[in-house]
C-alpha cells in the first residue's frame, strides 16, 4: 500500500508530451533559436503564446495548428496573426497529420450477410428433413408425368429453337420486328449516335494534336536565408555558404546574384565576393553574359567584367535574349543588338 502511494505521488504531475520529438523544422538553427519578439505579434497573442510555454521560433513551427488549441484562450484570430507573422518571415507551421482512413463498412455488411446466411441454412435444414418423404412421392409422381408426354414433345422444341434463332440472327443485322421503335425514339438514337460520334471525333483530333513540353525550372543549389533582417545564402541541407549582409539578395543567373545594399545595387559570385561593385541605383540578373544597370534615371549594359557596352542613355531595357534586348527612349521602344549597339531598329 505505501509503495503504491509513493509511485503515484511521484508520477502525478508527469504529463505526456503531445509533441513529436522526431520532427525536425526545415530552417536555419540560427533563425530557429530567436525569440518570438521577431515576430511582432501583439501583446494580446504573444501574452498567450508565453503562457503556453512557447518563447522562441522553434517553439512555434514545431506544432501544428491544432496544437495551438491546447493554449488556454488561444482562438482563431490568433492563429491567424501567427501564421500571418510567419509568412512574413517565409516560415510555415508543422503540416498537419494524415487522417487515418475510415473502416471499409463493405466488411461489416459482408459479416452482417454471412451471418443471416447461415442462419437461414438453418433454417432450411429443419424444413428439408420434415419434407423428405414428400419429395420422394413427388419424385414417383414425376417419373409417371414424364412418361404420359406426347410422343411429339421433341417436335416442339426443334420449332421453338429454330425461332429463337431467327429471332437473334435478326437482332444482328438491325431487324427486330417484335418491339417497332417510334418516330420520336428513332430521332432520340440519331441524335446521340451524332453526339457520340462528335465526341470520338475531338478525341481523336486531341490525340493528333501535338503536346507541349512542360517547363521545367532547375532548382538552385544555394536558398536564401534571413538573420537579422539581413539576406544571404545556404546549401539546400541548411549549411550557410554567405553570410547574410545584405538588405536584399535576388537568385542567381549565370553565377552572378544581384544584391542590394543601403539603397545601391551590384553582383556578387557564389563565394560571397563582391563581382560588379555595388554602385547602381538599379539592376537586372545578367543574361547571356550582359545585365542591365541604371545610373540615375537612365541605363544601359555592362559586361561580366564591369565593362560599360551600352551607354546609359535608355529610359528603360529587357534582359539579353538571342544577342538582342528592347530599349526605350522618349516614349518609343526599339530593337538593340548588343553587338552592334549604335544601330537601333526604333517600333513604331
Amino acid at each position: 500500500m505505501g509503495n503504491n502511494y509513493h509511485y503515484h505521488a511521484k508520477h502525478k504531475n508527469k504529463k505526456k508530451s503531445f509533441l513529436d520529438e522526431s520532427y525536425v523544422p526545415p530552417y536555419d538553427k540560427a533563425l530557429l533559436g530567436q525569440s518570438i519578439d521577431i515576430l511582432k505579434l501583439t501583446d494580446a497573442t504573444k501574452e498567450k503564446l508565453l503562457k503556453g510555454n512557447i518563447n522562441t521560433v522553434f517553439d512555434v513551427v514545431r506544432r501544428c495548428e491544432k496544437d495551438f488549441y491546447r493554449i488556454p484562450t488561444f482562438d482563431k484570430r490568433n492563429l491567424g496573426e501567427l501564421k500571418s507573422a510567419l509568412n512574413n518571415k517565409r516560415l510555415r507551421l508543422k503540416p498537419m497529420p494524415e487522417a487515418a482512413p475510415k473502416k471499409d463498412e463493405s466488411e461489416r455488411t459482408d459479416k452482417v450477410e454471412s451471418k443471416a446466411s447461415s442462419q437461414e441454412k438453418g433454417k432450411n435444414f429443419g424444413k428439408s428433413r420434415s419434407q423428405g418423404g414428400q419429395s420422394k412421392k413427388d419424385g414417383l409422381s414425376q417419373k409417371g408425368k414424364d412418361k404420359e408426354q406426347p410422343k411429339n414433345a421433341k417436335k416442339d422444341d426443334n420449332r421453338n429453337q429454330q425461332k429463337a434463332n431467327e429471332k437473334s440472327h435478326n437482332q444482328q443485322n438491325g431487324r427486330v420486328n417484335d418491339n417497332k421503335q417510334s418516330p420520336k425514339q428513332g430521332k432520340f438514337d440519331k441524335k446521340v449516335r451524332e453526339e457520340i460520334s462528335e465526341a470520338r471525333t475531338k478525341e481523336e483530333r486531341e490525340k493528333l494534336r501535338p503536346k507541349k513540353e512542360a517547363v521545367v525550372h532547375p532548382q538552385d543549389k544555394f536558398i536564401k536565408i534571413n538573420k537579422n533582417g539581413k539576406w544571404g545564402f545556404a546549401t539546400r541541407d541548411g549549411k550557410e555558404v554567405i553570410a547574410p549582409a545584405y538588405d536584399e539578395v535576388f537568385l542567381f543567373h549565370e553565377d552572378f546574384c544581384c544584391v542590394e545594399l543601403g539603397d545601391k545595387f551590384g553582383f556578387i559570385n557564389r563565394e560571397g565576393e563582391v563581382v560588379v561593385p555595388i554602385v547602381y541605383d538599379c539592376a537586372l540578373s545578367f543574361s547571356e553574359g550582359y545585365a542591365c544597370v541604371f545610373k540615375g534615371e537612365h541605363c544601359g549594359y555592362i559586361d561580366r567584367d564591369n565593362n560599360v557596352v551600352v551607354d546609359f542613355e535608355y529610359d528603360a531595357g529587357t534582359p539579353v535574349v538571342e544577342g538582342s534586348s528592347r530599349v526605350k527612349r522618349l516614349g518609343k521602344w526599339g530593337e538593340l543588338h548588343i553587338d552592334n549597339p549604335s544601330e537601333i531598329r526604333w517600333i513604331v
